[in-house]
C-alpha cells in the first residue's frame, strides 16, 4: 500500500484537488439556487430575462 501511494502521489493530489473544486462549485450553485440567484448572477425577480431562464 505504501509503495502504491509513493508511486502515485502526484495523481492522487491532482484528483483530490479537482474533486474539491467540483464539490465547491456544486455547493455554490446549490446555495445560489436556494437564494434565487440565476446563472447570470442576478436575483431572478429583478432580471428582465427571467422568463427566458425559467419556465
Amino acid at each position: 500500500m505504501i509503495e502504491f501511494l509513493q508511486a502515485n502521489w502526484g495523481t492522487i493530489v491532482a484528483f483530490l484537488t479537482v474533486a474539491l473544486l467540483v464539490f465547491l462549485a456544486l455547493r455554490r450553485m446549490r446555495k445560489d439556487k436556494k437564494a434565487g440567484i440565476g446563472p447570470c448572477g442576478q436575483k431572478c425577480a429583478n432580471c428582465p430575462h427571467s422568463a427566458k431562464c425559467h419556465k
